[in-house]
């Protein structure tokens, strides 16, 4: 399985310059509330993010798990400065950006402050 996992990474990093897959992925935190409760969703980033315009520059560099019942997953974590592909400088300096399903067609954007 784990293989599988990083030839799909390796795959999408071929694909998408945000899906660069990291060895070095760091967890920020542990959560047991449920992933879409990190912000609030910005559906225009969320579009942005399934065609490539607004990623992570390596997927889940740096990461938040959620291992509740509901909503489990994780979320990588980015802002103006790090670890954010954002060429139509849509991002604001001050909100830390939280990536659910980057490179994929079901990538969500949720904004906190």
């Amino acid at each position: 399985m784990l293989r599988a996992m990083v030839v799909l990474s390796v795959m999408l990093g071929v694909l998408s310059p945000a899906a660069a897959y990291d060895e070095q992925a760091r967890r920020y935190a542990t959560s047991s509330a449920p992933y879409w409760e990190i912000g609030t969703l910005d559906r225009e980033l969320s579009r942005l993010c399934q065609q490539g315009g607004f990623n992570q520059k390596r997927v889940a560099e740096l990461y938040i798990a959620f291992i509740g019942e509901e909503g489990k997953g994780i979320t990588g974590v980015a802002k103006v400065g790090y670890n954010l592909y954002d060429p139509g400088k849509r991002a604001d300096r001050e909100k830390t950006y939280h990536f659910f399903s980057d490179a994929t067609t079901d990538c969500r954007v949720y904004v906190a402050p």
